[in-house]
């Protein structure tokens, strides 16, 4: 039976919006090769952006 909380026995009361956070608006895209960094920016996912320097693929830190 529902207990009006939200949750439901055995679900774990996981809802819509739970769970691990993405990484928010800050941080930077760095290269895992040479290390070159610059600042994200919102809308652009680093990893489909190269390293200007030596053209590897980008990550998010």
């Amino acid at each position: 039976m529902p207990r009006g909380d939200g949750t439901c026995p055995g679900g774990g009361g996981r809802g819509r919006m739970s769970g691990p956070a993405g990484p928010g608006p800050g941080g930077n895209c760095v290269c895992p090769k040479c290390g070159y960094k610059e600042p994200h920016i919102v809308g652009q996912p680093c990893n489909q952006k190269t390293c200007p320097k030596c053209g590897t693929i980008m990550t998010r830190s």
